[in-house]
C-alpha cells in the first residue's frame, strides 16, 4: 500500500474537496494507487460522464476502438465531483495514473500548481497535429496556466435561456422566423416574463433553488458579474474581492422575481426542468446540458444565450478538458494525445448533449452551424465566465457550496441579502486566509 506524507494528503484534500479515508488498499478510493499496469498499446482514460453524457462518450469510444482495435482503449467512469478528483489525484501521487483524464477547466490550475499534470509543449502538440489555434481563442486562453497549456478543451457548458416557443409566440416575443426577439435590460426582461404569464404560463421563469448550491452559485455569479461585480476572489484565492453592495443587489433582484410572482422559490434541479417541460413556465435558466431532457419531453422550445440585463453580458460556464497526468517514467503521452485528438474530432457527437464544441473544425463546420437549437447558443462562448482560481474553487467545490447555500436562502426569503453577503464573505475569508496546501 502506498503511504502518503502529510503534505500529499493535504493536496488530495484540496484537489478533491473530500476527506481521505484511512482505508485498506482494496477500497475504491485506494484502488487507483495499486492498479494493474495496462498494456502498452492501450489508452487508459478516466472520466466522470454518466447518463446522456456517458452514452455520447461511449459512442466516441466505440468509434475509436473500431479504428484502432478492440483492446485499444480502457475507459473508466468514476463518480462525479469531489470523489473523482480525489481519486485522480491519488492515482497520480501513487504513480499509477490513467494516460488521459477529464478535468473541469475550473479545477485545472489546482492540478497544475500541485505538479500533477504534463505540460503540453508546442513540440508535443505538433507531434499529433494539434495547436492552440484549432480551439476557440477565449476558451484556450482561459485554460492556460502561467501562459502554458496543460489541457485540451472539449466544450463550453454554460447557463443558457430555454424558452417555450408556443407561450412566447402568444406573448408576442418571437420574430418572423420564430426566434426570441432580442431584448436588453432588466426592465425589458421583466416585461417579457410578465407577458408570458398573461399569455397563460404559470411562471415566467424557473431555475433551481432548493437543494442545489451549484445551480444557485451559477445564477448568482451570472447576475453579479452582469451588474459589474469584480471577481469574488483575487490573488489565486488569497483575498476576497467581492463587492458587497453589488452582491446584495444581485440577491435582492433574484428574490424580487419571486415576490413579483414571476418565478417560484421552491424548484429543485428536477422540478425546475419539469415545470418548463410541462409548459408551466415560459423560460428556464439552466445548464445547456439539460437540452436532451427537454428534447425528450417533446415541449416546443428553443435556446438563446443568457440576455444582457445589466452593465455587461456574462454567463456562467465551465469546460471539460482532457489532461495528461504526470507519469513517474516521464513517458511522452503521444498515444494518449492521439486519442484526445480523435475525441475532439468527434465532438459533433458530444454537441448533441447541448454543450458547445470548442474544437474549431467541428464548431465552424456546416453540421454544427445547422444544429439547432444548440447552435443558437454559440455567442455564449464570447460571454463565458469561469470560477476564479483558488484551491477551494471550481466545479463541485467548497466555494460553490458555501456561496450557493447562502444564495438559496436569500432567494427563498429565509435570510436578507445583506446578511447572506456577510455570511459569504466570512466563509470565504476563512479559506482565503488558509495557506494553500498545493
Amino acid at each position: 500500500m502506498v503511504t502518503l506524507d502529510r503534505r500529499q494528503a493535504l493536496r488530495m484534500l484540496a484537489l478533491g474537496g473530500t476527506a481521505l479515508a484511512t482505508a485498506a488498499c482494496g477500497s475504491p478510493l485506494a484502488s487507483g494507487l495499486v492498479a494493474t499496469p495496462l498494456e502498452p498499446e492501450k489508452v487508459a482514460f478516466w472520466n466522470l460522464w454518466s447518463g446522456g453524457d456517458g452514452a455520447r462518450a461511449q459512442t466516441i469510444f466505440e468509434r475509436y476502438r473500431a479504428a484502432h482495435g478492440a483492446g485499444s482503449l480502457e475507459a473508466t467512469t468514476l463518480a462525479w465531483g469531489s470523489p473523482y478528483y480525489t481519486k485522480l489525484s491519488l492515482s497520480i501521487v501513487g504513480g499509477r495514473p490513467p494516460d488521459v483524464a477529464v478535468c473541469h477547466l475550473s479545477r485545472l490550475s489546482n492540478f497544475v500548481r500541485a505538479g500533477l499534470l504534463t505540460e503540453l509543449t508546442p513540440d508535443l502538440l505538433t507531434g499529433v497535429g494539434v495547436d492552440g489555434t484549432q480551439f476557440d481563442a477565449a476558451v484556450w486562453r482561459s485554460g492556460l496556466v502561467d501562459g502554458k497549456a496543460y489541457g485540451l478543451p472539449v466544450d463550453i457548458g454554460a447557463l443558457v435561456l430555454y424558452y417555450n416557443t408556443d407561450i412566447c409566440g402568444r406573448a408576442g416575443l418571437l420574430d418572423a422566423a420564430g426566434r426570441l426577439k432580442p431584448f436588453t435590460g432588466e426592465a425589458a426582461f421583466r416585461a417579457a416574463l410578465a407577458a408570458t404569464v398573461q399569455a397563460g404560463a404559470r411562471w415566467g421563469l424557473v431555475s433551481p433553488v432548493i437543494a442545489d448550491p451549484s445551480s444557485n452559485w451559477r445564477i448568482f455569479d451570472t447576475v453579479y458579474t452582469q451588474r459589474g461585480g469584480p471577481t469574488l476572489l483575487a490573488g489565486d484565492g488569497t483575498r476576497v474581492a467581492m463587492d458587497d453592495r453589488i452582491a446584495a443587489e444581485s440577491l435582492r433582484w433574484l428574490r424580487d422575481l419571486t415576490t413579483a410572482g414571476l418565478s417560484p422559490d421552491t424548484a429543485t434541479d428536477v422540478t425546475s426542468v419539469s415545470l418548463f417541460a410541462t409548459g408551466q413556465s415560459a423560460f428556464l435558466v439552466h445548464g445547456a446540458w439539460q437540452t436532451p431532457t427537454v428534447v425528450d419531453a417533446k415541449v416546443p422550445f428553443s435556446l438563446a444565450p443568457i440576455p444582457q440585463l445589466f452593465e455587461r453580458p456574462a454567463a456562467f460556464a465551465d469546460s471539460h478538458t482532457l489532461v495528461f497526468p504526470r507519469r513517474p517514467s516521464g513517458d511522452d503521452p503521444g498515444r494518449a494525445l492521439g486519442f484526445a485528438k480523435f475525441f475532439l474530432e468527434n465532438t459533433d457527437v458530444w454537441a448533441q448533449g447541448g454543450s458547445l464544441p470548442v474544437y474549431r473544425p467541428v464548431l465552424d463546420g456546416s453540421w454544427f452551424r445547422g444544429y439547432e437549437p444548440v447552435a443558437s447558443t454559440a455567442p455564449t462562448k464570447d460571454i463565458a465566465i469561469y470560477d476564479p482560481p483558488a484551491w477551494y474553487a471550481g466545479a463541485g467545490s467548497t466555494m460553490q457550496t458555501l456561496v450557493g447555500a447562502q444564495v438559496a436562502l436569500a432567494r427563498q426569503g429565509l435570510t436578507g441579502p445583506d446578511e447572506a453577503v456577510r455570511a459569504i464573505r466570512d466563509a470565504l475569508a476563512g479559506y482565503a486566509a488558509t495557506p494553500s496546501p498545493l
